[in-house]
């Protein structure tokens, strides 16, 4: 139960005004979905694509109540998710494995920098792709994406 902003007393949580003292009280928002509400499909597929730090909307979109029956924006989510987890592969565990904390620039550097220019090339076109409303699968990615979609339906 709100209280009055001017003088404490409890009020009613869709009283405009306090029962007490009369003051204006704030109006009670929905906090996440009214987030979503003028958020249209393309642009919660373009907000997935942003590289490295896509993964907090597609994260949220997976979790919202507007998107749950909404294949496309649910693909594009499990799809950046999951080329995030590739990108989290290439840039921590690839290094600990392959290079053992061996420093230089010698053909297994060379090798992560050219994965990791690849995963950023990937986002980037991945993005472009949605902006123009079209749904690319990656070859590995994409099929997980689209398995993890009607799954969750």
């Amino acid at each position: 139960m709100p209280f009055c902003t001017q003088c404490g007393t409890s009020v009613h949580p869709a009283a405009a005004f306090c029962q007490n003292c009369g003051a204006p009280q704030p109006r009670q928002t929905g906090q996440f979905e009214g987030l979503l509400e003028g958020l249209s499909n393309r642009n919660a597929s373009i907000l997935c694509y942003i590289p490295i730090f896509g993964v907090i909307p597609a994260i949220l979109f997976l979790a919202s109540q507007k998107y749950r029956r909404n294949t496309r924006v649910r693909f594009n989510a499990f799809q950046a998710l999951y080329l995030f987890v590739a990108w989290l592969i290439v840039s921590i565990a690839a290094p600990t494995l392959l290079l053992n904390g061996y420093p230089g620039w010698g053909l297994e550097h060379l090798v992560l920098a050219l994965l990791k220019l690849g995963l950023l090339i990937c986002w980037i076109y991945l993005l472009v792709k949605a902006a123009q409303e079209q749904e690319v699968r990656l070859p590995i990615i994409g099929d997980l994406a689209a398995r993890s979609t009607t799954e969750q339906l």
